[in-house]
């Protein structure tokens, strides 16, 4: 079944806050895909979002270009922007 929505976070060393923010998406999973774009992260980022997201991408730095990719990967017609700290 097709998401209702893509959900992309764009991440770079984000793996303080994004726990947080993944855990509390995780009651919309069954509508929403969840794409977190990793620009290059050195902490965890992308190892602790994967089981808690659809898809973790890797991307090159700079947040146009992981809001790109993860747009270019995303399933729905309509996309959400979210960051990690929100």
């Amino acid at each position: 079944m097709k998401p209702q929505i893509s959900i992309v976070i764009p991440v770079v060393n984000e793996a303080a806050r994004l726990a947080d923010t993944l855990q509390a998406l995780q009651a919309l999973r069954s509508r929403c895909e969840l794409l977190v774009v990793d620009g290059g992260s050195r902490d965890a980022s992308p190892v602790m979002a994967k089981p808690l997201v659809d898809q973790v991408l890797q991307s090159q730095r700079g947040r146009a270009r992981q809001m790109n990719l993860g747009v270019h990967h995303a399933q729905a017609e309509v996309l959400l922007f979210l960051h990690a700290d929100t």
